[in-house]
């Protein structure tokens, strides 16, 4: 049994694609081979820049034959009124390759089966190789010649080999073959490969290491190693991006020079790391050292070498000028500089979003239940925390956004706490480490900005989201987790960013922004639970309303709830019929408050006793649910209901003629409906057979 190997070869693929790109590649063809009937052992892919690789072990020969039955014309419409075949039952015929005596009669409709021979695998590959290289998706995509393909980088090589046999195709003008190339720089000559074990030897003696896992050992044992006694810090996000930046990893040594060790260590760091994608080295006691590791992916080391130093010297001295140029000025003069810069058409300068901020961590802080001295700190954190905007610093590398403002507040003396908050306003996981006040601001920032934009009717649509409102809005859902919300969840702080806005003048659309925000939050619910079931999820979500959604505790506590009892078919069954019997009476017309207390249902109303039995299991469980704050605790009592509602139903008519007792009746199930609600909407819950 043959194996497959197929290596795509282009120019170089953005870094954060390759991963994705080489994943996709082995699910479309195991997917197409799954649909020819072809079945194989493992597969195994990888992937450089220049390179998407994939190899399938043990391919069958040729596709098991199959029966195959096409359905013809209706008989009405394949024979005359003498019974002779017509033209179009002949004509079906013809494209059979079938006599019209061989067809046969059945459901109205003349049917051929047929059998199938199966089709050599190389035939089958030459089709399913391309169509899964065209099926490759991409962030972003270009045309390259008179090419009518995208595809992230134009395609320059194709190896296509079946059991050692060229499996023979086209791709956009290139022709699929044996031939493999090595290292651009280094060994970029052709040479043949005809299996997986002969590609990845070749590639090695040409400079180039095809598995991933193997590069990513070679930047950190090459880091540590040039490093010598100190520590290159290699976080694994940087580490990844250098993997697919490389076919033949080599770190290198690099020096700063001692003027620019003054900078802030962020801004050394950040010009290291995230605009030229270096290593910045620590000593053993975790301080920055003036050395950094970069990696070359060929060239000659000290020319390399010296080459990163420049480039990284020549944004350290701007970053310099500019940091000597802002140390001459205040937060309050940063401050008052941002009254010049627009925070969004429609919604005012920043200088203002500043007081809105500041206001609104100050009621964050509150309704969470800190203390006034560090709701004092909150507010001033937030009135300070775009104050950077305005500094040549953050002009230089906008990536310091927070950051440059907590140094420059470090400067001034301000509070640790205000420094922390300022910092982490932009990343949420720095917010929760650094502390309640910065989780405050970091809620505020992102309020702020939702009531700012989906009060003008800026909401994210399709894939577009350019305000990265998707963004604050799990902000806010992460953030639920590690603040005590009052019971509404973020309903009233986002009134009271809707309420900033207004008191500066600004008019929006608050019930729209109510609307959007919980369409928000019930995308990102989804989002960051896609193994949830979607009926599950949908009971869960109840009506997506504000109430419903802006309350992520809640949602959660229901989610954990549904995604258990959505097996208990029987309770499942037995919730719904009150939910169902009180929509259905609402759908006639009939008046039933929208909430129903057990206690404002009059159980001598009922003239039942299952009704007042059902009445009392109630009561109970209204109790119980008081202080609910786990799945167990939450369904328990709901599940006590399952057999008192089977017992009402049973032996009581709730549509009765007389208004009086079923109206009462009503009430009850509305009452008996919004405790079972508590857990989500049983009636969404879909249950197979």
């Amino acid at each position: 049994m043959p194996d497959l190997l197929f290596e795509l070869g282009c120019e170089e693929l953005p870094a954060d694609s390759v991963r994705s790109a080489y994943g996709q590649l082995q699910d479309q063809v195991l997917a197409r081979l799954k649909d020819a009937g072809l079945g194989h052992g493992d597969a195994v892919s990888m992937g450089t820049p220049r390179r998407l690789i994939l190899s399938v072990a043990g391919l069958a020969d040729q596709q098991p034959d199959s029966v195959e039955e096409k359905r013809g014309p209706a008989l009405s419409a394949a024979y005359g009124p003498d019974g002779a075949p017509t033209k179009a039952l002949e004509g079906f015929c013809r494209g059979q390759g079938v006599d019209p005596s061989q067809v046969e009669k059945r459901d109205e409709y003349v049917w051929v089966t047929k059998q199938v021979k199966g089709r050599p695998t190389g035939q089958v590959l030459a089709e399913v190789l391309p169509e899964s290289v065209r099926a490759l998706t991409f962030p972003k995509t270009m045309r390259w010649g008179a090419s009518r393909m995208r595809f992230a980088r134009p395609i320059r090589w194709i190896v296509a080999s079946l059991g050692g046999e060229p499996v023979e195709f086209e791709v956009e003008g290139v022709k699929s073959g044996l031939e493999s190339r090595g290292h651009r720089f280094e060994s970029p000559g052709p040479f043949e490969a005809k299996d997986l074990g002969g590609l990845v030897t070749g590639l090695r003696e040409r400079k180039v290491e095809p598995d991933p896992a193997a590069r990513e050992t070679l930047i950190r044992e090459g880091a540590a190693k040039v490093a010598g006694g100190s520590v290159p810090d290699l976080p694994d996000d940087l580490v990844e991006e250098n993997v697919f930046l490389t076919e033949w990893p080599m770190p290198t040594l690099g020096e700063i020079p001692a003027e620019y060790m003054d900078l802030p260590e962020p801004v050394l760091v950040t010009a290291m790391a995230k605009h030229e994608r270096f290593f910045p080295v620590r000593d053993s006691s975790g301080n920055l050292t003036n050395a950094f590791v970069s990696v070359r992916n060929g060239g000659q080391e000290e020319a390399v070498r010296r080459g990163n130093q420049w480039v990284l010297s020549a944004r350290f001295n701007d970053a310099r000028f500019f940091y000597q140029e802002d140390a001459g000025k205040t937060m309050n003069d940063f401050l008052a500089l941002t009254e010049r810069m627009a925070f969004a058409e429609g919604l005012g300068t920043v200088r203002q979003r500043a007081d809105r901020i500041s206001a609104l961590s100050r009621g964050v802080a509150e309704v969470t239940g800190m203390k006034a001295a560090d709701a004092n700190l909150a507010a001033k954190a937030g009135l300070y925390a775009k104050a950077d905007l305005s500094t040549g610093l953050v002009s230089e590398l906008a990536s310091l956004q927070g950051v440059v403002g907590a140094e420059y507040a470090k400067r001034e003396g301000f509070e640790p706490e205000v420094c922390a908050a300022i910092a982490s306003q932009y990343d949420l996981n720095l917010a929760i480490k650094a502390g309640h006040t910065s989780l405050c601001v970091a809620i505020a920032e992102s309020l702020d900005k939702l009531a700012g934009y989906l009060g003008i009717g800026q909401a994210p649509s399709g894939s577009s989201d350019p305000y990265g409102l998707r963004r604050a809005a799990t902000v806010l859902v992460g953030a639920a987790g590690h603040v005590t919300l009052p019971q509404g969840g973020f309903q009233g702080p986002f009134e009271t960013a809707l309420s900033l806005y207004k008191s500066q003048g600004f008019e929006l659309d608050a019930a729209a922004a109510f609307k959007s925000l919980a369409e928000l939050f019930a995308g990102r619910y989804e989002a960051t639970n896609p193994d949830a079931a979607h009926d599950v999820m949908e009971a869960a979500l109840l009506d997506r309303s504000p109430e419903a959604t802006l309350v992520p505790k809640e949602f959660a506590l229901r989610l954990k709830v549904m995604s258990g009892a959505a097996l208990d078919i029987e309770f499942v069954q037995t919730a719904t019929r009150p939910i169902n019997i009180v929509a259905a009476a609402i759908k006639k017309g009939i008046e039933i408050p929208a909430k129903v207390a057990p206690s404002e249902v009059d159980a001598s109303k009922l003239d039942s006793a299952e009704g007042a039995a059902l009445l009392e299991a109630a009561h109970e469980a209204h109790k119980a649910l008081e202080t609910a704050a786990d799945p167990a605790s939450l369904f328990l009592p709901l599940k006590r209901l399952e057999e008192p509602i089977n017992t009402f139903f049973e032996a009581t008519m709730v549509m009765v003629d007389d208004e009086a007792v079923r109206n009462e009746r009503l009430r009850l199930l509305q009452a008996v409906s919004g405790l079972l609600l508590r857990a989500g909407d049983w009636s969404k819950v879909v249950i197979e057979g």
